[in-house]
């Protein structure tokens, strides 16, 4: 029989899982949008000037974001690591696509300029999160609340080092 041992859920990491596959999902919403598709929402037609490579760009950080919510949910050793990964590279990303309008290197829309400033908020704010103590602990990482991550090897030490009970003469 296999076991299989689960780290707890705890509510800022589902929040975070939360957070980020509605950030993942709104990069690729603007992926579509920057490729020419129209996206009816309610009584509102969003478009947005065809950009390539805005595209290309929010495609990545919506993919790469995607992988990490599927880390937080499936609740996988390295999902901090790529949860701070995917927030560092959508925010470059967003911070490029900020720097690109302001150059002159493509057209500025009202919705691109709130998008841009509601994103590089977030994105921001959740990297200071995720790299304080208490979201390093959130993630098994650090002090607070952290799992056992010793390395196997001095663990195994840690057991041969014990004395047995009989008589070591």
């Amino acid at each position: 029989m296999t076991v299989v041992t689960l780290r707890n859920r705890n509510p800022v990491t589902t929040t975070f899982g939360i957070f980020v596959a509605l950030y993942a999902i709104t990069f690729l919403l603007g992926a579509l949008l920057h490729l020419g598709a129209r996206l009816l929402v309610g009584s509102v037609v969003l478009a947005e000037p065809r950009i390539v490579p805005a595209t290309i760009v929010e495609t990545l950080c919506g993919l790469f974001l995607a992988v990490s919510a599927y880390a937080v949910f499936a609740r996988r050793d390295w999902a901090w690591s790529t949860v701070v990964g995917a927030h560092a590279f959508a925010l470059a990303g967003v911070l490029l696509g900020m720097v690109a309008i302001a150059v002159g290197s493509g057209p500025s829309t009202d919705l691109n300029d709130i998008y841009h400033r509601v994103m590089l908020t977030v994105l921001a704010a959740g990297l200071v999160l995720l790299l304080t103590p208490t979201g390093r602990a959130a993630f098994g990482r650090g002090a607070r609340g952290s799992h056992d991550r010793a390395d196997p090897l001095s663990k195994a030490r840690e057991q041969t080092d014990k004395p047995t009970g009989g008589d070591e003469t």
